[in-house]
């Protein structure tokens, strides 16, 4: 792996910091980390995946009227929303990771 510059490094950091907030700024970010983060980033997108296919609260009305809407508005959450982040999601997927980052960026 070729040596990351300080600037590369403090926007891993940044990246982290979403999910573990500034404790991330003292992670040593090395390979270990970096592999770490990838895992943390997919289980990310899975997660915001299927949140956009969850429906949203039923109301009174026409069942088949509201299924229908609740499909076409998840197809469109997940095609609007490719640049987005459920807040669920973000602290779900960071959850039980901690240790291990931390365990990473000291080498371990």
């Amino acid at each position: 792996m070729e040596t990351l510059t300080n600037e590369e490094k403090k926007e891993f950091q940044d990246i982290l910091s979403v999910f573990y907030g500034n404790q991330a700024y003292s992670w040593n970010i090395n390979l270990k980390v970096l592999k770490l983060l990838e895992q943390l980033l997919r289980k990310n997108e899975d997660c915001n995946k299927y949140m956009d296919k969850v429906p949203r609260p039923f109301y009174f009305g026409n069942a088949l009227n509201w299924a229908s809407k609740q499909a076409r508005n998840a197809v469109i959450r997940h095609i609007k929303g490719r640049n987005k982040s459920y807040y669920i999601c973000l602290k779900g997927s960071a959850i039980g990771m901690r240790t291990k980052f931390q365990l990473a960026s000291m080498g371990i």
